[in-house]
């Protein structure tokens, strides 16, 4: 509720947003494709890092049920159904998701696999 008072401060500053909007357009008028190359990369980052929390969200929901269950495979299994999942609900985002999917099982299993034989080595 606001009273009127002069007590009361305000911490919006309009000089630093528009010193903020001054670098970013001049980030843009100076090297547009690093700019947007940047955005790309930390929109990525961002997909990646969702795609990774919500596997690890999943598999510890998992866990409490199949305990005997390496977690490296609960992790494959999670993060290939969640993948093939939004892929079929979302279908414009296939390519993203593949991306996210690919990254995900590199960054998180691709140790354990080469441990275990690679790949192909159970088939």
């Amino acid at each position: 509720m606001h009273t009127g008072s002069t007590e009361e401060k305000d911490d919006f500053d309009p000089v630093l947003v528009a010193d903020k909007l001054r670098t970013i357009g001049d980030a843009l008028n100076n090297d547009p494709l690093s700019y947007i190359h940047f955005l790309i990369k930390c929109v990525l980052q961002t997909l990646e890092a969702a795609f990774s929390h919500s596997v690890e969200a999943l598999c510890e929901t998992y866990s409490a049920t199949a305990a005997e269950v390496a977690p490296e495979i609960q992790l494959i299994k999670t993060s290939v159904a969640l993948g093939v999942y939004v892929a079929k609900t979302a279908p414009e985002l296939k390519s993203k998701v593949q991306n996210a999917l690919s990254s995900f099982l590199s960054n998180r299993v691709s140790g354990w696999v080469t441990q275990q034989g690679g790949w192909v080595s159970h088939v």
